[in-house]
């Protein structure tokens, strides 16, 4: 008998915390590929699932894991995508995951720019709990030095917005990155 595969394309990675989540593709590589320091997407361009193919690969987490509780939708910043791109997603998710207790994802501080709290808050009532964001530093010489395209200002001012619709974030941060 033949397994069905899930699209994965490029490099897929996850938190260990999320060891056991289940991974659906939504972006692969990064919009940014600027920073000075980072080659974990080099060379894989920016791209989104079509949304055929996430329900593809929902129909087929739905059969071989149809008690899936938690999703990880991969990618660099998956989170970039448009509020109603986003809001399709999750809708998929609560139709085809019916015990889908939460999902997440990555995210660069840009993305959240365009999101409104109202927004956040209508993603995080369809069960997006968490986004996981590599800030890297706090520091606004060392964030310009390493082409990150933000300043610290902007950090926690799209955090404050995190807390405001209550999501949570887990921000990673490059300790000795001069």
């Amino acid at each position: 008998m033949l397994y069905p595969e899930l699209h994965f394309t490029g490099q897929v990675w996850r938190p260990p915390y999320e060891t056991n989540s289940q991974l659906l593709q939504l972006t692969s590589g990064c919009t940014w590929h600027k920073c000075k320091f980072c080659s974990l997407y080099h060379g894989t361009p920016f791209r989104m699932s079509p949304l055929s193919e996430v329900e593809e690969d929902l129909k087929v987490i739905r059969q071989w894991q149809p008690r899936s509780r938690r999703v990880y939708l991969t990618g660099a910043n998956p989170f970039a995508l448009s509020y109603n791109k986003l809001m399709d997603v999750a809708l998929l998710l609560r139709k085809y995951l019916p015990h889908m207790i939460s999902f997440g994802m990555f995210a660069r501080v840009t993305d959240i720019t365009p999101k409104s709290v109202e927004e956040l808050k209508n993603l995080h009532h369809l069960k997006l709990d968490s986004i996981n964001i590599g800030i890297e530093t706090a520091h606004d010489p060392t964030l310009e030095r390493m082409n990150k395209g933000y300043r610290a200002a902007d950090i926690l001012e799209q955090l404050t917005k995190l807390d405001e619709a209550g999501i949570r974030y887990n921000v990673f941060y490059l300790n000795g990155l001069v």
